[in-house]
């Protein structure tokens, strides 16, 4: 004999967020939007003038600012918003956090690689600066996309 159980909705099989997943989500979305602000300032100068001579370091400083400033904000509304008030980061969180910072940091391996080799033929500063920024922040994105991956799959860490 069959059930009549009715078979569950996909409402039904969706797991709350944790504090971490949503300061993952903010990060995915915070440093993406601060980079290419930064790059939309800095770029057109490029076409402008040489590299040695744009002021980039402002700019720049702002950009990382604005990413520190936003996630500090977005974790605190993220907490203040959570409907259980689950703040605690427990095993699975941890375990995904390492495998996306492991991402993260295999990009950032390669960025300095290529930053290395950029001071060993004496390339300008603008040129380091912004080479290991933009790898910086392809890895931190990076390592999000990994970590929500993980978190909306079946993650075994």
């Amino acid at each position: 004999m069959t059930s009549c159980k009715p078979a569950p909705t996909a409402d039904d099989d969706r797991v709350p967020t944790t504090f971490e997943e949503r300061n993952t989500w903010w990060m995915a979305v915070l440093v993406p939007v601060t980079t290419l602000a930064y790059f939309a300032v800095v770029v057109p100068r490029l076409w402008r003038q040489p590299a040695a001579e744009i002021a980039w370091v402002t700019p720049m400083l702002w950009a990382i600012g604005a990413t520190i400033v936003g996630s500090i904000l977005g974790s605190i509304v993220s907490a203040m918003l959570a409907r259980d008030n689950h703040t605690e980061t427990d095993v699975r969180d941890r375990q995904i956090v390492r495998h996306g910072d492991r991402i993260a940091q295999a990009v950032l391996g390669v960025g300095a690689g290529a930053v290395l080799v950029l001071a060993m033929v004496r390339a300008d500063q603008f040129w380091i600066g912004n080479v290991l920024f933009l790898l910086g922040a392809v890895g931190t994105t990076w390592g999000a996309v990994a970590k929500i991956r993980a978190y909306r799959g079946a993650f075994h860490g």
